[in-house]
């Protein structure tokens, strides 16, 4: 047996030089094609990328999880598995109307149907293939043979036609329902967003950072922690740690019911030096508050139903890292909430349409924005009697 021939690369070739005539052979020779038919038959191994969406560049963390995909694929053909490497194309989502908005100076779903929706859809047809042939030139020098010559393509109308088939035959197997998932959302674009729309876009910004002191049965006051003023609308119960200590404090020379919070919280909410101005009352563990009743913030949504309502229910999420350790509970506007909700047959109370806006008829935030609504709330708050405390908190949030 004969040892195969190897070329030494010359000593004055350069190491871009030396790529280009590798990628050259691989063409020539039809490396690909010759791994693909050498498994012809055999067993195959199905791997779907995730594809990419080829109206944006292509950057180095692509390289990453595309060497790491890689991975999978190469194992499986040495197993001896057929793995046919179907190209895929993400032609739909987000970022594409993003791009074709900017390039027709249009703001949101309003000024898209004023400019037409049949010719906006074909801009963005046009404008997901602008860095194509960057994409396949990055997957070829990183060694991440695709087969292009039959890519799946989420517009056309074999790729649809195929997700109507998926959706049908899970109907038929009885496997859909009807529900609700909290995601963010986007009321400019008037749509849901997905993790990775979401992690195109964080900054600093600074929101409320309200306490509330509301009454109990009992002549107490429970305070409650919250950096969503607008979501207190629809407010349906308060949450507390089970594992938690609550502590019941007076203010000293003050004719004024006392409050309920967490113990590890209150020289946080309170100062270091609360023991000064605060009377210690009694301590009770989160078991002990969960079931009593309290007086809701604001009543401008009545709900009667099924939902029960105006009860402290037992969380583990709730927080002594921050807060008061009493958590308010909306469960149209908060994952945690809306588990909770379903765990404990809460109230679902959604006043907010897809631009984000309160409904007219509301008293106060009719028409409003619901950041917008944030000022006005924490205003009535104080008219009421129950606004404890109100401040600002700087935090990253989606933008």
């Amino acid at each position: 047996m004969t040892s195969p021939k190897y070329r030494v690369p010359p000593p004055d070739q350069t190491p871009d030089a030396l790529e280009q005539e590798l990628l050259e052979r691989w063409t020539s020779e039809d490396i690909l094609g010759q791994t693909l038919r050498a498994r012809a038959g055999q067993k195959e191994f199905v791997f779907f990328e995730g594809p990419p969406t080829a109206n944006g560049r292509p950057g180095i963390h692509h390289v990453f999880s595309r060497t790491i995909k890689d991975l999978f694929c190469r194992y499986h053909v040495m197993k001896g598995r057929l793995v046919l490497r179907k190209a895929g194309w993400d032609t739909h989502g987000l970022p594409v109307e993003i791009e074709v908005e900017k390039q027709l100076g249009l703001n949101g779903k309003p000024e898209i149907e004023k400019f037409g929706v049949a010719e906006f859809n074909q801009r963005c047809r046009e404008s997901v293939w602008k860095y194509k042939g960057d994409w396949e030139k990055l997957s070829a020098r990183i060694g991440y043979w695709l087969d292009y010559s039959d890519p799946y393509i989420t517009y056309s109308n074999d790729y649809v036609e195929s997700v109507w088939w998926a959706l049908s035959t899970l109907h038929a197997r009885g496997h859909l329902y009807r529900g609700h998932k909290i995601l963010p959302y986007c009321a400019r674009c008037g749509t849901a967003l997905s993790s990775h729309e979401v992690a195109q876009g964080y900054r600093d910004v600074k929101d409320p950072s309200v306490y509330i002191a509301l009454e109990l049965d009992g002549g107490t006051r429970i305070l409650v922690w919250t950096t969503t003023p607008w979501t207190l609308v629809s407010n349906v119960a308060l949450a507390v740690n089970p594992e938690l200590t609550y502590v019941e404090l007076k203010r000293k020379g003050r004719e004024e019911s006392p409050i309920i919070l967490a113990e590890s919280r209150a020289a946080a909410v309170l100062g270091e030096d609360y023991t000064d101005r605060w009377e210690i009352g009694r301590r009770r563990p989160g078991t002990e508050l969960v079931g009593m009743k309290y007086q809701r913030p604001l009543d401008w949504l009545p709900f009667t139903g099924d939902g029960v309502h105006q009860v402290i229910v037992g969380e583990s999420f709730v927080s002594a890292e921050d807060g008061s350790g009493v958590v308010h509970m909306a469960p149209a506007f908060g994952a945690d909430d809306y588990a909770a909700g379903q765990r404990h047959g809460l109230a679902w109370l959604h006043p907010v349409d897809e631009r984000g806006r309160f409904p007219v008829e509301m008293p106060l935030v009719g028409g409003k924005f619901v950041k917008d609504a944030d000022a006005a709330i924490i205003e009535e708050l104080k008219r009421r009697g129950v606004l404890f405390k109100a401040g600002t908190i700087e935090h990253s949030y989606q933008h």
